[in-house]
């Protein structure tokens, strides 16, 4: 049997302009929210230096537990801590925050008022010898602070 088109039907197959300024509008919305989530360079470096905060805070925490001196030892490829034994300085191997770990970015911070391979240690009263350093390239993005008092203070420098 033959169907026969109604002479009310004049739509052809295909999509409206509304249907596709709709999916168009979809799509941006979740491409957007995509490139939002995703971290970029600076937050996986803001990650990195917050983790290495982090251990700074560990260090000075142990210092005062342990009532010894803490230092981080800095490495061109990265970082470590020692700690001072009544036979001098001791790398830390048995806690592992406290081992070895390359530096955020991959690249050794520009760093001011430390010493020369320790840049800082940590002593059992709570307190620090002074010290800041500046991560990112090619201008330093964020910096930690030591103070004298260990505090310890990551801030965005641009």
């Amino acid at each position: 049997m033959r169907m026969s088109r109604s002479a009310n039907s004049t739509r052809e197959a295909g999509f409206t302009l509304v249907e596709v300024m709709t999916t168009l509008a979809v799509i941006g919305l979740v491409a957007g929210a995509v490139m939002l989530a995703a971290p970029g360079p600076d937050m996986r470096l803001r990650s990195d230096v917050e983790r290495f905060a982090a251990r700074l805070k560990l260090a000075s925490d142990q210092s005062v537990l342990t009532d010894r001196d803490i230092a981080i030892v800095s490495t061109p490829e990265g970082y470590h801590f020692e700690r001072l034994d009544e036979d001098g300085w001791r790398r830390i191997e048995n806690v592992e925050p406290l081992g070895f770990h390359p530096w955020p970015g991959d690249r050794a911070p520009q760093v001011r008022g430390a010493g020369e391979e320790r840049l800082a240690a940590f002593d059992p009263i709570g307190g620090a010898d002074p010290v800041t350093l500046m991560f990112g390239e090619p201008t330093p993005a964020w910096r930690v602070e030591i103070d004298e008092a260990g505090a310890i203070r990551v801030d965005h420098t641009n």
